[in-house]
């Protein structure tokens, strides 16, 4: 089992006078899920940024199975640990395909190309569609090759998704956090996401809230 922890952890804007997290304690493990409720602005973005790698802590700390992820190479640790969505999306203008290949390349992985056509027809994608520019795609679709990012990555214990109302909000939220959740679970990752809804509450194991920069657990759920 892996864990995150966060003890007493801050960030701070560089020029801000203000924390948008302020001394901030939890963890989480994988093999569950774990939502963050919070207003826009309240430092949802910001959290999960940390949790990347992309950011890391004013002060205090976020550990990784004991070691301070500030302290660890931190790229190595994006392309091979975690898997992450934010709000602008990160797709490739090339085919679906070739956007699998290149997370797999990324996290140090060989591709295989019928493990990727058969994760891509899986999540709802037509054969035809496979080798076409995900800009010929639609909307919908495009967010169906975002699903399965997230997904291609074996080794990768984290999965973080910013605002999953949004980013799924063509090919539908409850298909794509029901996907989404249930391979967490049977691959004992740990998935974190962030909302301002209650749309997908019903798969997490744990509501956090997040508030004035404070980060509190709210409650333990079993999920449906």
């Amino acid at each position: 089992m892996s864990e995150w922890i966060l003890e007493a952890a801050e960030y701070r804007y560089e020029h801000s006078e203000i924390k948008t997290l302020d001394r901030i304690e939890g963890s989480f493990q994988t093999g569950r899920s774990y939502q963050i409720f919070g207003d826009p602005g309240s430092g949802k973005t910001t959290l999960l940024a940390l949790f990347a790698g992309l950011a890391v802590c004013t002060k205090g700390s976020l550990t990784y199975d004991g070691q301070e992820i500030a302290s660890l190479e931190r790229h190595r640790y994006r392309g091979c640990e975690v898997a992450c969505l934010f709000q602008t999306g990160s797709l490739l203008k090339d085919s679906p395909m070739a956007n699998l290949e290149m997370e797999i390349l990324l996290s140090g992985e060989k591709p295989e190309r019928e493990s990727l056509k058969s994760l891509l027809l899986s999540v709802g994608l037509a054969e035809n569609q496979l080798k076409l520019p995900t800009n010929r795609l639609s909307k919908s679709d495009r967010q169906l090759v975002t699903l399965a990012k997230l997904m291609i990555k074996s080794k990768a214990q984290l999965v973080l998704v910013d605002e999953p109302e949004k980013v799924f909000s063509e090919c539908g939220v409850l298909f794509a956090m029901a996907r989404l959740r249930n391979y967490c679970l049977q691959q004992k990752k740990c998935l974190i996401f962030t909302t301002q809804s209650t749309q997908s509450v019903n798969f997490a194991d744990e509501l956090w809230g997040l508030n004035g920069g404070k980060l509190l657990f709210i409650k333990e759920q079993r999920p449906s």
